[in-house]
């Protein structure tokens, strides 16, 4: 009996050994098998950020090469090249870092995708920057083979130049020679030419009511100045209009004068000086002696003293005279 006992002792302990040791296995299975799918899945993380990556250096490196080859003796698209180059590793650096911290493989390749439409579109500049710059390289060419032409035409040109010019500079100097005796002679016809006036005697009048003159010496109650003299006779002179300069001077030394009245300048023979003249007449010159008068009506305020009155024929004086206001 007693062993019958120890029997069902030691057969209970057995059952109870046995639970224990099949629970104990059930939950390391179950913790292996949680820790198998824990490391089948950090090894497709694993996987994934490794093809990612691999991925983007393989198109980084292309791009690059692509843009290296582009590279010339042209220092300016070199540096523009570098350029390019710096912006892609910084967008490629900013990609690599957003996916090792978000692990998001989807927006890392649409990054991927991105950072290849941009090294295409500076390869696309390059390229177009490149036929451009060719074009303009075929233009100089062009341009310096067109100056060697022109500069061989010149050189095949220059001993008829020199001739022309050493002729030009023959009939140049003819011509000042030329110009210089014609004004010598200009001068001395227009001398020649000028009206000699004689007799020339200039008095203030008053207007009566009857319209006849009357002698007026007062500088407030004169109203006009007849200047009448001789015209002689010249055969150097042609016939028809003549014009005359009349210039009063008053007794301050200065010539009354006034634009808005008919005064102005002119450029007196002898020394080429303008001088200012009163009025300007036109007389009609028949080729024989005349008698010739003027009339200056005062429409301004003349000062007390004697004037002095001056009148010019071809800018050379022709007469003078005087009168005395009171």
């Amino acid at each position: 009996m007693p062993n019958t006992k120890t029997t069902n002792n030691i057969i209970a302990f057995a059952i109870i050994a046995i639970i224990a040791l099949l629970g104990s296995t059930a939950y390391f299975w179950v913790k292996y098998n949680n820790a198998t799918k824990s490391n089948d899945k950090l090894n497709t993380e694993i996987s994934q950020m490794t093809e990612t990556q691999d991925k983007l250096e393989n198109d980084y490196q292309q791009a690059v090469s692509s843009l290296e080859d582009l590279k010339s003796d042209n220092l300016e698209l070199n540096e523009l090249i570098d350029k390019q180059k710096a912006e892609l590793k910084a967008q490629k650096d900013k990609i690599s870092k957003q996916l090792a911290v978000s692990k998001n493989y989807d927006a890392a390749k649409k990054e991927i995708e991105a950072l290849k439409l941009q090294a295409q579109d500076y390869i696309n500049q390059i390229n177009d920057l490149k036929q451009k710059n060719q074009l303009l390289t075929d233009s100089n060419n062009q341009l310096e083979s067109d100056k060697v032409n022109l500069t061989n035409k010149l050189e095949t040109t220059t001993y008829e130049k020199n001739a022309i010019s050493q002729q030009k500079d023959s009939l140049a100097g003819a011509k000042k020679i030329l110009e210089k005796e014609n004004a010598k002679l200009f001068v001395t016809a227009n001398k020649a030419a000028a009206l000699e006036l004689t007799d020339i005697s200039t008095k203030p009048y008053k207007v009566k009511s009857n319209g006849s003159y009357s002698k007026e010496s007062s500088a407030d109650e004169m109203q006009l100045l007849k200047i009448c003299f001789d015209m002689k006779k010249n055969e150097y002179a042609e016939k028809g209009q003549e014009a005359f300069y009349l210039r009063l001077i008053a007794p301050d030394g200065n010539t009354v004068y006034n634009e808005k009245l008919g005064s102005g300048n002119f450029v007196k023979s002898s020394d080429k000086s303008k001088v200012n003249y009163t009025k300007k007449y036109f007389v009609d010159y028949n080729g024989n002696d005349e008698e010739v008068c003027l009339i200056w009506n005062k429409e301004i305020e003349l000062m007390k003293g004697r004037y002095q009155v001056e009148l010019y024929n071809k800018g050379y004086l022709a007469g003078t005279s005087d009168f005395k206001l009171k």
